[in-house]
């Protein structure tokens, strides 16, 4: 038998559930600030100038094939990227400055805009996304457009990435001096031209 002492009144129980809900409540909301930087996160932001030697391929509604690539990053948002091969028509040019980006195809005059992904769509037919690649080549995410979703693995290293409307994949990381880099991405997105597939190898990182 129970005694009607052994129970607190309504009103003590009805204070106790309200504590143990607000508890509930702050627990949860505390649960959904922004994680911080990992330890690879704040090393590899550190990267500012870079060459990467490698190969790029696209599949795309209008265009399809593979093109040897150079990327040489001075400082953001300053770089040069040479494609040189089928896919890059014998020889293309992408420079950004402060200004703005600066297509040259072959022979053809140059090109000017200020977003790279625009440029690359008008005069190559597909999509490249520059901005955000100068976060996603050192396994970053691109700040400005939070992502949709990401995976990690054990050591904090981005394995897939849904970001600005593209879906990544990072294969395969190495190890270069004091950072950990990735060596091969495959991105692919439905918007704009339609669907395209981008894969990055990078054999090289110069730093």
């Amino acid at each position: 038998m129970y005694r009607t002492a052994d129970f607190p009144p309504p009103a003590k129980r009805l204070a106790l559930l309200s504590l143990c809900t607000l508890t509930l409540l702050l627990g949860a909301c505390a649960g959904q600030k922004p994680k911080p930087p990992t330890a690879a996160e704040q090393s590899v932001a550190q990267l500012q100038y870079w060459t990467i030697k490698g190969k790029l391929g696209v599949r795309a509604p209008g265009d399809s094939g593979s093109a040897n690539m150079t990327w040489e990053q001075r400082t953001a948002p300053s770089y040069r990227i040479n494609l040189s091969g089928p896919l890059g028509a014998g020889a293309t040019v992408i420079s950004g400055t402060p200004g703005g980006v600066t297509l040259q195809r072959g022979s053809e005059p140059p090109l000017r805009a200020s977003n790279p992904a625009a440029l690359t769509v008008q005069a190559l037919g597909w999509p490249l996304p520059i901005t955000e690649m100068f976060y996603w080549v050192r396994g970053l995410t691109a700040p400005g457009s939070a992502p949709t979703s990401e995976k990690r693995d054990a050591r904090g290293l981005l394995q897939n990435l849904q970001q600005a409307g593209w879906n990544l994949t990072f294969s395969g990381y190495q190890n270069r001096g004091p950072y950990v880099l990735p060596t091969k991405i495959k991105a692919s997105t439905d918007q704009g031209a339609g669907p395209v597939q981008v894969t990055l190898v990078i054999k090289d990182w110069q730093i």
